[in-house]
């Protein structure tokens, strides 16, 4: 046995070992010197974590010289302890392989960076992650406390542009962040040739598993669970950030997905387009269940760029999430990406549902194409609840087309097939005639300071813009004017500074800045010319509001809908002369974000009104006498069912512009 002194200190480490678990003493291993020479020299291409030691306390410095001793194949063996560790980096052409029951868990009150992951890779090769029956775990709980700096991008695992990925029979639990995170690398460059499999995702903060930009992506036999924290907190997520980011020939399937507190699958892609590469999307015999928020999410764009092209299937798959089953599409589109759904069951054992109905079809307010491009074969809908079979909601504005397939509904004892031909389609759907009326770019027609434009009130209503905002200040050639512009959060997501620009009434750069995220910023500048200064906002996910100011702003779009949140309060609105027909639309974001509205004439007469409105609902207009412009005025109010949180307004045939009082609206210039 002394010749070979490697062969005895094992037998005494697992001696050691046993030893340690029996009497539940604390246990550590000290460094093997020659050992880490031979892995050094090449001569040993597979190596042991504990020849660089092990202390029950912390690993981090030992886990980081095993990975980066250039050995093919790492173990990370099952001690009597977890491997407690700090922020982990892995390396190219190696595995690490987890021993049955090997748990390395993120050392208490480490990882106080926002975007702090256990084990993280950017621009590697050829890297595996094998461990069935190992656990890699962070402190979730701790994340979310007022210790921390709120985040949610403290991931178990996290690749950025990586090639040769392979993660299999691990569980990645209680991350700050996400189970897996597969993001961008440097020049925009995908994770590529990616194999998730036999992995389970447990009670992470964001996402199960987060794919932002990845090509051939195959996810198979695994549990994403658990998911709650901050949204999405779905099971998975394919959410590119950008154009040139890509989804192309992601497989996922044989997956459960259950008991997330957001979207079971979401699938978010607007920020693709028609300059990024195809999108390709396959689920199959995929189950999702419990209280998952809602069974699945699509949705992309048809923006002004043009529809992002490609294909997502969902096939042979069942969706059971009680009370929520529910199955959202937004903004496929015949000429962009379209979808087939084939074999699939939408199950919802529940006697009453959150949703108004198992499918949703909706655009997106910047969609300029028709909605549609999706098949529907073999779907089977098998629920308790009378509710319609499909809901139809359409900020946008657009035609539905390329809507086929037949759809089977078992309810009640009986079974019903609907062929989704024209007619069918029509009486299903019903279309909202407002959508006929053009929309009114601000750019048709100039804009003229018709009243007094300084403003003795100074203080104004809350009403916060979300995303994109656009606030109008009529001024005079040699005023001064400032504003105080509000940053203010949605949610409990992180934010930034929101960049401001101001522009002249010809159009001239004025002044740029940023109101730092939960901070208000005074924009001051001298007008240099008469006109309508534009003061554009982008708020990003959170909101912006005109907190005072010395002039009389106004909130509009330049063609489409204005996104609020929360807005309640009076707000008077311009139609112009020679409007004979327009219409004025309002929705709320979800089936529990609503808005109560009414509409008054000139004369001060209420001319429509509607309570609890979730899908858009119109106040159409014709006019007798359209000689000259007129002042109306809306009222926004809480709603009787659900919460008022997201909502918007959009103008048909008039210009999209609110007020905060009646004289100090604009008028269009001389014609």
């Amino acid at each position: 046995m002394w010749e070979h002194p490697q062969r005895f200190r094992r037998v005494i480490v697992i001696l050691a070992l046993t030893l340690s678990v029996a009497t539940d003493v604390a246990w550590s291993a000290a460094p093997d010197p020659q050992a880490i020479e031979e892995v050094r020299a090449g001569k040993r291409p597979v190596a042991q974590a504990s020849w660089w030691g092990f202390q029950p306390e912390e690993s981090t410095a030992a886990l980081q010289a095993a990975i980066d001793s250039g050995a093919k194949k790492v173990v990370v063996e099952k001690m009597p302890s977890p491997w407690i560790v700090d922020m982990l980096r892995l390396a190219g052409d190696q595995e690490l392989f987890f021993e049955p029951g090997a748990e390395v868990l993120a050392k208490k009150g480490a990882f106080h960076g926002s975007a702090d992951s256990l084990f993280s890779a950017a621009g590697k090769k050829n890297i595996k992650l094998v461990g069935p029956g190992a656990t890699l775990r962070m402190r979730r709980a701790d994340y979310d406390s007022q210790d921390y700096k709120h985040a949610e991008w403290r991931h178990v695992l996290k690749f950025h542009g990586c090639t040769g990925i392979t993660v299999e029979g691990l569980t990645l639990a209680e991350s700050g962040g996400d189970g897996i995170y597969l993001g961008a690398g440097p020049g925009g460059a995908p994770c590529k040739d990616v194999v998730i499999r036999d992995v389970i995702c447990d009670r992470n903060y964001r996402q199960g598993i987060s794919v932002i930009s990845a090509e051939n992506l195959l996810i198979e036999r695994c549990v994403l669970k658990g998911t709650a924290g901050t949204p999405p907190a779905a099971g998975i997520d394919f959410e590119p950030n950008a154009a040139r980011e890509r989804l192309v020939n992601c497989v996922m399937r044989d997956c459960t997905i259950e008991n997330n507190q957001g979207y079971a699958l979401h699938i978010y892609a607007p920020h693709l387009d028609a300059t990024s590469p195809p999108l390709s999307i396959r689920v199959e015999n995929c189950v999702t269940r419990g209280t998952n928020a809602r069974s699945a999410s699509i949705v992309v764009s048809s923006g002004p760029k043009g529809p992002l092209k490609g294909l997502i299937e969902l096939i042979n798959c069942r969706f059971e999430d009680k009370g929520t089953t529910a199955i959202t599409i937004t903004s496929t589109t015949p000429r962009g990406v379209r979808l087939r759904m084939v074999d699939c069951t939408l199950a919802d054992p529940a006697e009453k549902s959150k949703v108004a109905a198992p499918i949703t079809l909706q655009t997106r307010p910047d969609s300029l194409e028709p909605l549609g491009g999706i098949e529907f074969t073999g779907v089977t809908i098998r629920e308790r609840i009378d509710r319609p079979l499909i809901k139809y909601s359409d900020p946008a504005g657009v035609a539905l087309a390329d809507v086929t397939g037949s759809i089977t509904v078992e309810r009640g004892g009986q079974r019903h097939e609907f062929r989704l031909d024209e007619p069918t389609l029509a009486k299903l759907i019903p279309l909202d005639p407002a959508t006929r009326i053009p929309r009114w770019p601000l750019a048709k027609t100039p804009l003229a300071v018709a009243q007094p434009s300084t403003f003795a009130g100074g203080k104004l209503p809350g009403l916060r813009v979300r995303g994109d905002a656009l606030f109008l200040v009529p001024a005079r050639q040699g005023e001064t004017v400032f504003l105080s512009l509000a940053s203010q959060a949605v949610g409990r997501g992180a934010g930034k500074a929101t960049p401001v620009r101001i522009v002249s009434p010809s159009g001239k750069p004025v002044k740029r800045l940023g109101v730092e995220f939960l901070q208000e910023c005074e924009a001051e500048f001298t007008a240099a010319e008469t006109g309508v200064y534009r003061v554009e906002c982008e708020a990003g996910s959170h909101t912006v509001r005109v907190a005072s100011g010395s002039h009389a702003p106004l909130v509009a779009s330049d063609a489409g809908p204005i996104h609020l949140l929360n807005s309640a309060g009076e707000f008077y609105f311009l139609v112009p002369a020679g409007v004979k027909e327009f219409a004025v639309r309002f929705w709320g974001e979800g089936d529990l974000e609503r808005v109560s509205a009414a509409v008054f004439d000139s004369s001060g007469k209420q001319v429509w009104k509607q309570d609890d409105i979730t899908a858009a609902q119109s106040c159409q207009i014709q006019r007798q006498d359209a000689a000259r412009d007129e002042v109306w005025r809306m009222k926004l109010s809480r709603s009787k069912i659900g919460v008022l949180e997201d909502h918007h307004v959009e103008m048909r045939g008039i210009p999209t512009i609110l007020g905060f009082r009646p004289d100090g609206l604009l008028a269009p210039a001389a014609r």
